[in-house]
């Protein structure tokens, strides 16, 4: 395919690209701690808005009609086997990341009221995603657990482990009817919990680690 179109303007490495639901604007979120707002039917090569209140990079980014999700890391790094690893054979796929350092906190931006909201996981945060009903989030960090959250109060509403998720950048996300939470997991498996009861539904092995 051909390169249609470059937005400029980060200072770092972008780790996390999504489009709004009209696909009209794209957010970007980098190492450099932003995540900019970019116009796709303009032809202007400025972002249209800067989010850029954190000192730490952004991880993971995903968009609702008027709400910005956003998990901050302070530095990741694209994997590079090391002597251990390369003596024992470890298979390091290129493009994973590995986090050295994150804050731990998720972070909401709600663009129509102009109000940013923090929740503390107490852990490295590698995804986020609003549930299909927009009143929770769902948080995957570092310490192989996943935490649904209340997006208005962030009252833990529920925990997922079973998993494996210590060094790498994951994705998580819930069912179509919010009826399961799925996540990608470093030993070669999809797992999906049942997100009433926390149980473990099904654990899928698809390869290695996805």
């Amino acid at each position: 395919g051909q390169v249609v179109r470059k937005f400029r303007g980060h200072a770092g490495k972008v780790n996390t690209v999504q489009f709004n639901e009209e696909a009209t604007v794209i957010l970007s979120g980098s190492i450099d701690s932003s995540i900019r707002c970019w116009d796709c039917r303009s032809r202007r090569p400025e972002p249209v808005q800067t989010l850029d209140e954190a000192r730490d990079g952004v991880s993971s980014v995903k968009v609702s009609d008027h709400e910005v999700l956003a998990g901050r890391a302070w530095w990741c790094m694209p994997v590079i086997p090391s002597t251990r690893e390369a003596e024992e054979g470890e298979s390091l796929e290129p493009g994973r990341q590995r986090f050295r350092s994150v804050d731990g906190r998720v972070r909401r931006y709600d663009l129509r009221m102009g109000q940013l909201f923090s929740d503390y996981v107490g852990s490295p945060i590698t995804c986020t995603c609003f549930s299909r009903d927009g009143q929770c989030t769902l948080v995957s960090s570092l310490d192989s657990t996943l935490r649904l959250l209340d997006k208005d109060t962030g009252e833990l509403l529920g925990e997922y482990k079973g998993h494996k998720n210590q060094e790498y950048k994951l994705d998580c996300c819930l069912s179509e009817r919010d009826t399961h939470v799925v996540s990608c997991s470093e030993d070669g498996k999809v797992f999906f919990w049942d997100l009433v009861e926390g149980a473990l539904a099904l654990a899928l092995p698809v390869g290695s680690g996805v």
